[in-house]
């Protein structure tokens, strides 16, 4: 029985984390990187950063735009993630929010991501929602996220360069702002 718990002492810290908090890195519209833990926002899944939605003349930067309000509604808040569990990919998973707002609610009710069908029932109704008002990606044709990354989306390690470059200059411009609102209040 002893052995049992020493055995299973090891093995929790790799199965679940309780909770992490701290100032984030967006990595892209369902990634944050929190105490350098990259943790995907459970139930949903955005666009790569480098994903495209609309066809013809109306093609825009789904990804971008997700990254970026995903970036604009943390703020300089400090985010918590909790219930953070490895899924099969190896990859963390968690509820993130910060100042109580729900990260992957938000960003499905921006319409810049889709509910997770195995994990995302949560989201189900709000994701319809948003299909049904046509914001976000619904306002054009657009690849499931997933199956984007499945069919030819770039999962080569230029793409994480760039996902770290990107939340950089994100973080970068943030405190930028908030230097300068910071001046701005002692003048």
């Amino acid at each position: 029985m002893r052995r049992l718990l020493v055995a299973l002492l090891f093995l929790l810290p790799t199965a679940a984390m309780a909770e992490v908090s701290g100032s984030a890195l967006v990595m892209d519209g369902d990634t944050v990187t929190v105490q350098g833990q990259d943790i995907s926002l459970y139930g949903i899944h955005a666009p790569s950063i480098v994903q495209s939605c609309g066809m013809d003349e109306d093609v825009w930067q789904c990804g971008w735009d997700a990254a970026n309000r995903l970036e604009t509604i943390i703020g300089s808040s400090t985010v918590t993630c909790t219930d953070i569990v490895e899924n099969e990919d190896g990859k963390l998973v968690g509820r993130c929010s910060a100042e109580g707002i729900d990260l992957a609610g938000a960003m499905i009710d921006e319409g810049l991501a889709v509910a997770d069908p195995d994990t995302g029932a949560d989201y189900q109704e709000r994701a319809m929602a948003a299909s049904d008002a046509k914001i976000g990606m619904w306002r054009s044709a657009f690849v499931d996220p997933v199956t984007w990354a499945e069919i030819g989306g770039c999962g080569c390690s230029a793409r994480k360069k760039s996902m770290m470059e990107t939340a950089a200059l994100l973080k970068a411009q943030r405190q930028a702002a908030e230097a300068e609102t910071e001046e701005e209040l002692t003048n």
